[in-house]
């Protein structure tokens, strides 16, 4: 039989779990910024619900944000800089937040499974208040901040509720907002941050991905012409980082 420790350990872990899954579309993907540098992921069509894919984010790292964006529309591909330029005041309020979601992770994932489990419910009463505390002041760190992630009244007061309620929900706090935050740019804009032999790897992902959607598009079709011009377009990425000089291909020019 399960003990009741064991229980309450595994519902934080599930509930935690949760806040490390996106599902997106087929053309969707996660851009999310790990400790070498910032990593794409796309949708995978092996698993579906629903009509989305689970991207899985490292949960290990839910100090650091994670945006949602859509790849192949060649015309949304910019030779501006990288995601900072793009969405500066998330990915700086991201950073301000990092510490203190950091210090409600471990005390919620970390503190609260092995205190239970070690000592009992009873003498792990301490590192649930600690944990509640570092939520306290996260949110009020938050307010200071919400203005970086289009948050008005009604939002952080649900987003507070939500997190004080529900602690493992508190310690993916950055991820849960900064995936709320538009990317209007097509995700291979982004190669420009990341290091070579990874742009290149990334590279090759969405033509992978562009030529096993192609097979299900009818002969002739407006999507088909789309996805070919972008694959085409992909390959002036694949070895040279993106610059003012590189001519981005238009609807009109193909």
């Amino acid at each position: 039989m399960i003990s009741n420790e064991l229980e309450i350990v595994l519902l934080i872990v599930a509930l935690y779990g949760s806040t490390c899954v996106v599902f997106a579309y087929a053309n969707e993907g996660v851009l999310q910024q790990g400790f070498l540098g910032l990593r794409l992921q796309v949708a995978d069509d092996r698993l579906r619900m629903a009509g989305r894919s689970p991207i899985w984010l490292n949960p290990f790292a839910p100090m650091l944000p994670a945006f949602r964006g859509q790849w192949g529309y060649v015309e949304t591909i910019t030779s501006a800089p990288g995601l900072m330029a793009h969405i500066p005041e998330a990915v700086t309020a991201s950073a301000k937040l990092a510490p203190y979601v950091f210090a409600v992770f471990l005390c919620t994932v970390v503190g609260i499974p092995v205190t239970l489990l070690l000592v009992g419910a009873e003498r792990a009463l301490p590192m649930v208040g600690l944990a509640y505390i570092s939520t306290i002041v996260m949110m009020v760190r938050l307010w200071f901040l919400r203005d970086s992630f289009a948050l008005d009244g009604r939002k952080f007061a649900l987003i507070t509720v939500e997190s004080i309620a529900c602690l493992p929900f508190a310690a993916g706090l950055v991820r849960r907002l900064s995936l709320t935050v538009p990317v209007t740019e097509d995700l291979a804009s982004f190669v420009v941050d990341m290091p070579t032999e990874l742009r290149q790897h990334v590279i090759e992902m969405l033509v992978e991905r562009c030529e096993e959607m192609e097979r299900f598009l009818p002969e002739g079709s407006d999507a088909l012409d789309r996805l070919a011009r972008y694959r085409a377009n992909l390959t002036m990425f694949a070895n040279d980082a993106i610059d003012s000089s590189v001519p981005i291909t238009s609807p009109g020019n193909s």
